[in-house]
């Protein structure tokens, strides 16, 4: 079998300016290279735009693609220079020719007319196959389209129609563009035109349209053929550019091994709100050739994901909900940024460089009554859509008080809700296995295996209590911590053990004397440590919990933490049964749902006999000790061990496949 140092998923832009930086960098010689790629890239498919000053990197490297550039915008009020800023246009096939050129002069580079239709990792190597062939690659760029599972209500997209075209008389100022101009119908979206002449007689016009619904063709046909018209011009078309682009800020892939690096889109690095790409796209490159050999000795066990929670995310936010609900405001709020604010300072505030006073001072010039009805409408939604990440801290906290209130009946009361809860959706969650990974005919072979893992680990915890328990534990912290990290957007194996450790620590240690006592009647020998150390240990891991939550900037990690921390008042099966049933289960239901597109009744239909099953097997199990309320504690601790393995793997599997 061939192996490689780095494969390359797709040659478009992102893995092309990667191939170009490595040149730049003189690493190309250096490195056994394979590229997989499906298309011929014989045609210009794409125009990529971008804004920078005559100095930036990307103007002078990439000067030779550069088909044209202009300094002055064409708005409402009149001509606008841009100033030290240029707008400029690379056509695909300039870049593609300039990528393939580069390929060709190394005989070290293999490239493949073909598309990767199966990638393996194993512990030395990524294997990557495409038909009958299969390669071992050491480290993969993937640039193939992400599958995009956005978890509140529909996906907008920005798509749209252009057409380069020829008149028969001078007209347009070569370095003169319209940007947005709004002065077309708008069809109950946010709809626009660009004007990028090359000539006084050539431009590229393109309408687009930010909305739920693509843009028809025939519609768009229409309104570019009215606004080439209107103004009494005689055309021809040369040439027609379609394209629809996700704007969203969940395409970013980031898988758990290290080797494998998303690029482009798969990177999310499309602005969500823009659809501008090749310039992040060109910055990226450079990241990933500076560090090239890091990445490749870098562990992927030990790998720390980056958040990207900032307030340019949350401005994206707030302006991807109006255009996914209110689409019709987008007119207005465009207008009101470009009537009030100069290109420059937008095209820098679109960079995510402007300035905290700058941006105050636009949002007070925008309409915003409509974005404190997009915040408003947003976080409902959001309290709709994610309830693992808010459930747990509001039942926590009414729980806390109500046991304070009422000791003495209030316990029970709350078990009853988190019993009733597990069997709502908490065991059917992991029911889900079977549809989820077998198809019709093999689903019977899939239950017999799965129940026949379920047994190995009764007949374990038979053997010896205490391997059973520790396994328990071991694969629970992986399968928790795995789950809430995909949930809050940072997979990687190594994190997601310790984020399980870390939260198991903070439900047990705090009620180790009731840990003790199950222990006791399971024939397991007392966890007897002092006072002192489990106060200490429970301070260090909430510290480093909270550390961490603030290190990757993530709320619903402090969140979470700050939920376990208020934990420690309630019972052991109330704490552990806030975490289990509203944070976890939760969350693998809903992921469930997003990778499947199964709305909650197709899943209670599903589980159901599988649900069934379970409680069945639940009651037989209990009672031989319906008296015993500890011995129940202990039973239900074997029977969740049981269950748990065979989902674990399964849904492990998901989250690499699917995720």
């Amino acid at each position: 079998m061939n192996r490689y140092d780095i494969g390359f998923l797709g040659m478009g832009a992102a893995n092309g300016l990667l191939l170009l930086e490595l040149e730049r960098k003189n690493l190309l010689h250096t490195l056994k290279i394979l590229i997989l790629e499906p298309d011929a890239k014989l045609k210009n498919d794409k125009t990529y735009c971008f804004w920078a000053d005559s100095e930036h990197k990307i103007r002078t490297e990439l000067r030779d693609v550069l088909s044209h550039q202009w300094d002055t915008i064409a708005t409402a009020d009149g001509l606008e220079s841009l100033e030290d800023q240029h707008y400029y246009m690379v056509e695909s096939t300039a870049l593609y020719n300039k990528v393939k050129s580069v390929a060709q002069s190394y005989e070290n580079i293999v490239w493949i007319r073909g598309a990767v239709d199966g990638l393996k990792t194993r512990t030395d190597a990524v294997e990557l196959s495409s038909g009958d062939y299969t390669w071992e690659v050491e480290q993969v760029f993937d640039s193939r389209p992400p599958r995009i599972k956005e978890p509140m209500g529909p996906l907008v997209l920005q798509s749209f129609v252009g057409w380069r075209v020829e008149l028969q008389e001078d007209y347009w100022t070569p370095n003169e563009m319209t940007l947005m101009d709004f002065n077309i119908p708008q069809n109950g979206f946010t709809q626009f035109m660009y004007v990028l002449p090359t000539g006084t007689k050539e431009a590229l016009v393109e309408m687009t349209r930010f909305g739920s619904e693509p843009l028809p063709h025939e519609l768009a046909s229409n309104h570019l053929r009215n606004y080439l018209l209107s103004p009494g011009l005689s055309f021809d078309i040369v040439h027609e550019e379609r394209g629809t682009i996700p704007m969203t800020q969940y395409a970013e892939v980031k898988d758990q091994d290290a080797r494998i690096i998303s690029t482009g889109a798969r990177a999310g690095k499309i602005k969500a709100t823009t659809g501008y790409a090749f310039k992040s796209m060109f910055e990226h490159a450079k990241e990933l050739a500076s560090g090239i050999a890091q990445e490749r000795k870098e562990s992927s066990w030990l790998r720390l994901p980056k958040s990207e929670m900032d307030r340019f995310n949350f401005y994206d936010h707030l302006l991807l909900h109006i255009l996914k609900h209110k689409p019709h405001w987008g007119k207005e709020i465009f207008e009101a940024l470009f009537a009030t604010q100069k290109a420059s300072k937008v095209f820098q505030f679109l960079d995510e460089k402007s300035s905290v006073k700058w941006e105050l001072s636009m949002f007070a010039r925008l309409p915003v009554l409509k974005f404190l009805w997009a915040l408003a409408a947003s976080f409902i939604a959001f309290v709709v859509a994610k309830p693992s990440r808010w459930a747990p801290l509001l039942f926590t906290f009414f729980a806390s008080i109500a046991v304070v209130l009422l000791p003495t009946y209030i316990t029970y009361g709350l078990q009853a809700i988190l019993v009733f809860l597990l069997f709502l959706y908490g065991i059917p969650h992991g029911a889900l296995d079977g549809y989820s990974h077998a198809n019709k005919d093999r689903l019977p072979k899939f239950i017999l295996r799965y129940c026949f893992i379920m047994l190995l680990v009764v007949l374990f915890w038979a053997a010896s209590p205490v391997i059973g328990l520790v396994a328990f534990l071991v694969y629970s912290a992986w399968h928790f911590g795995e789950t809430d990290l995909r949930e809050w957007g940072f997979p990687s194996i190594g994190l997601s053990f310790l984020w399980g450790t870390m939260l198991l620590a903070m439900i047990l240690l705090p009620h180790l004397g009731e840990v003790n006592t199950v222990l006791e009647v399971m024939g397991i020998t007392r966890v007897d440590w002092p006072a002192e150390f489990v106060n200490m240990a429970i301070r260090m891991t909430l510290t480093l919990g909270l550390f961490m939550g603030l290190w990757f900037r993530s709320i619903p990690w402090i969140v979470a933490m700050v939920t376990l921390s208020l934990t420690a008042t309630l019972p052991l099966a109330t704490a552990f049964g806030i975490y289990f049933v509203l944070q976890h289960s939760l969350s693998g239901w809903n992921h469930l749902k997003l990778s499947h597109k199964w709305t909650n009744l197709e899943m209670w239909m599903k589980a159901l006999p599988f649900t069934i099953g379970a409680v069945v097997l639940f009651l037989l199990v209990f009672r031989f000790d319906k008296n015993s309320m500890l011995a129940w504690s202990s039973y239900f601790l074997v029977f969740l061990s049981a269950i748990s393995l065979p989902h674990i793997y399964f849904m492990s599997k998901l989250y690499k496949d699917r995720f």
